[in-house]
């Protein structure tokens, strides 16, 4: 418990240090609950823009509030939720389901002569490379302008396919028209960056977010298509595009989030994909880059042994051993 104290002032030593930063503590007792504490650390903006968030349910104890940095004057905002747990949790908040999901289990394999402890998390992958390519390098050069565009446009493109294509669009619309909407769209945006118009587009019904939707641009482009679409589809489609715009904004948002998880178990760890150990102490820290595309995983493994038990078993195979010996030499003297 020493070394996890340790590890955890280390870690807020840096913690106080970064830009926007979150700590996870998970500290797994012998009966296999466990206790989790999540902290964010940022200005205002980081800490509403709601791109990661505290789990949001009567388990939970949550917190938020401000201190004044002793060395730059600047108000600095903190979130904090804290909770007692055990088994599979999927720590969602349905208000925000663009945020950034981190389901955890904790498990106990109880055996005759030892218990194993099995962490899991999974920190959800993005899948950006599959939604919009060119964000992953955007995100690295967030100065290059024309990159934003191109990033506005897949952005856009990729929501408007999903939207019509969405099964819970109640809408009787063949796939082969579906297509033909799709492929308008590629040409209006491709038309609209060639006529320079494109940077105007981007910038319309943003309404403090990073991507807007460009809701007069997305309706004027399904007018050669209004005759024959079914009354309401449109407004349906640009209402199906927010979720999937939120997605893109959250992901982007993520790019000034780092991640620090520290968790202790019971008993001697055998295996971890940790980035550092402290004896019983575990360190992983991670951002966006871990899981642009793929998921994070954070795993680890410990056992406890029960020496007696061991024992008493060598104890009782010897006793029995012996008794087997005992009956076959007094058969063989009867002989």
């Amino acid at each position: 418990m020493i070394n996890f104290r340790l590890a955890v002032i280390l870690v807020l030593c840096s913690f106080l240090l970064s830009c926007v930063e979150t700590l996870i503590t998970i500290n797994v007792l012998p009966d296999a609950r466990y206790r989790m504490s999540i902290v964010s650390k940022g200005d205002k903006e980081d800490i509403e823009n709601n791109d990661f968030t505290l789990p949001k349910s009567a388990e939970w104890s949550i917190k938020t509030f401000q201190e004044i940095d002793d060395e730059t004057g600047d108000m600095i905002f903190f979130s904090s939720g804290e909770s007692m747990l055990e088994g599979t949790n999927l720590l969602i908040n349905n208000d925000y389901q663009s945020a950034l999901r981190y389901p955890i289990s904790v498990k106990l394999n109880k055996g005759i002569f030892s218990d194993t402890y099995i962490l899991h998390q999974l920190f959800e992958g993005r899948q950006v490379d599959a939604k919009y390519p060119t964000l992953a390098q955007a995100l690295i050069e967030p100065s290059d302008e024309s990159r934003q565009i191109n990033v506005f446009t897949e952005v856009m493109l990729y929501c408007i396919k999903e939207s019509i294509n969405n099964p819970e669009m109640q809408f009787d619309v063949k796939d082969l028209l579906k297509e033909r909407i799709i492929n308008h769209f590629n040409g209006a945006f491709y038309k609209a960056s060639e006529d320079g118009n494109l940077k105007d587009i981007s910038e319309d019904n943003k309404n403090g977010n990073i991507i807007g939707l460009p809701e007069k641009f997305i309706r004027s482009n399904f007018k050669p298509f209004d005759e024959i679409l079914p009354l309401g589809f449109i407004d349906s489609s640009l209402i199906g595009m927010l979720p999937c715009i939120d997605e893109a904004n959250t992901t982007i948002n993520l790019n000034d989030d780092t991640f620090k998880l520290i968790s202790t178990l019971p008993g001697r760890v055998f295996m971890s994909n940790a980035d550092s150990v402290y004896n019983d102490t575990l360190l992983w820290s991670f951002d966006l880059k871990d899981f642009t595309n793929d998921s994070y995983t954070i795993e680890a493994a410990s056992i406890i042994y029960y020496p007696r038990k061991i024992q008493k078993a060598i104890l009782v195979g010897t006793i029995l051993i012996l008794f087997v010996l005992f009956l076959i030499a007094k058969r063989k003297a009867l002989l």
